[in-house]
């Protein structure tokens, strides 16, 4: 999940020095991003956990959450940018 948090980071910055957005809305979406991917990763550890002793289980487990997880969130990515986008045509 280390690596969403420096992707979302550094396209906040790319769209930063573009002007699209403030440092202060920039800051925002980066902590946004990062507490998302912080309660996905909580969730794959308490399934983790809850099913240590059974290593297949538990693989099976973590890898399941861990492409649930970058589904949703490549999927909520996809509909800022489109809502950015539809913002972007309107002010013009």
């Amino acid at each position: 999940m280390a690596s969403a948090q420096v992707g979302s980071c550094i396209e906040q910055w790319r769209r930063y020095q573009r002007g699209e957005t403030t440092l202060n809305e920039s800051a925002v979406k980066v902590a946004s991003d990062a507490a998302k991917a912080g309660v996905v990763s909580g969730t794959v550890m308490a399934v983790a956990s809850a099913s240590a002793g059974r290593p297949l289980l538990t693989w099976l487990t973590l890898a399941s959450a861990g492409i649930a997880s970058l589904y949703v969130l490549d999927a909520m990515q996809r509909r800022e940018s489109l809502q950015d986008q539809t913002q972007e045509g309107v002010q013009e």
